[in-house]
């Protein structure tokens, strides 16, 4: 039988095990937040936001004129398949990582959010200032670095920020 005093010290030492290892997993969630990143810039390349433009004949001409070269699928692929590779691709790495992030929320990991947020100097690390865009008052988080972690309600992690400055 232990005392109450041998039990605190045993949940101490596994609360402070745990903490260890919910930080060495921020670093697989951060390569999956820069892999879900990617996919989306390289599905975004693929399908850029067309502008209106007729179908067919009259469209391609219209985005030559406009200098927008076709799209083009890599060797073997047509541009479908290749794009249905890439979105299966992100869509992946976006489960994975969904999975991984309720596996842990159920042992009070949580990510914050920081974009467009007032930044605070008690969860967040400033990197530097970017003139603050219309639409944003200064102060503001306008890009997020390294999104930040709770763990049981408390700092695990600050989030590395780029923060809105004067005009």
């Amino acid at each position: 039988m232990t005392s109450p005093r041998e039990r605190a010290q045993l949940q101490s030492q596994l609360r402070q095990g745990q903490e260890a290892l919910v930080r060495d997993l921020l670093p697989v969630l951060d390569a999956l937040d820069r892999a879900e990143a990617h996919w989306r810039q390289v599905l975004a390349a693929q399908h850029p936001a067309p502008p209106p433009a007729p179908p067919g004949l009259w469209g391609r001409l219209w985005r030559r004129l406009k200098g927008q070269p076709p799209l083009k699928a890599p060797p073997g692929l047509n541009p479908e398949e290749s794009a249905n590779l890439v979105e299966s691709a992100e869509e992946g790495i976006r489960l994975i990582r969904a999975s991984l992030l309720d596996a842990r929320r159920g042992h009070g990991l949580e990510p914050f959010d920081s974009l467009g947020q007032p930044f605070d100097p008690q969860r967040m690390r400033a990197l530097g200032q970017r003139p603050a865009p219309s639409d944003l008052p200064a102060g503001r988080v306008l890009e997020e670095a390294v999104r930040g972690y709770l763990w049981h309600q408390s700092l695990l992690r600050e989030a590395q920020v780029l923060v809105a400055g004067p005009p």
